[in-house]
């Protein structure tokens, strides 16, 4: 999960990871989970949650040592869309065993903030971001 700080209110256990991620999340191999926790704590650039919390990375597989992070955003034009590639490139490029990160930018199913979580909403909320 994300070091970001959990809003008082939000309780310490409260899944900050929507079901959809955790749905994709499940089949994931050992090594698998250790990348999706390690992109879990990076920040989307504009919101104060991690990018899985934010439900925009939709799945990750390695194999080979070659890493594929499927991605979508919440809107077409992103203007963090270079430095997030950067961010998540440059986050797995350092992991043992990954020799080759591919970042597959897709768009089915559309990005929703149905995707967040209750918990999510909150630590938005706290931040002043209203949805």
């Amino acid at each position: 999960m994300s070091s970001a700080r959990k809003p008082a209110n939000v309780s310490a256990n409260a899944s900050l990871t929507s079901e959809f991620v955790e749905r994709r999340r499940a089949d994931a191999t050992p090594f698998e989970r250790e990348l999706w926790d390690i992109l879990d704590e990076i920040p989307d650039p504009h919101i104060p949650v991690s990018l899985v919390e934010m439900a925009m990375v939709y799945d990750i597989c390695e194999e080979d040592s070659h890493v594929t992070v499927e991605l979508t955003f919440p809107c077409m034009g992103c203007p963090a869309y270079d430095m997030i590639h950067n961010d998540i490139r440059s986050c797995l490029a350092v992991v043992d065993g990954v020799d080759e990160v591919e970042i597959d930018v897709v768009w089915d199913p559309v990005w929703s903030k149905d995707m967040l979580t209750d918990a999510v909403r909150e630590k938005m909320r706290e931040a002043g971001i209203s949805l």
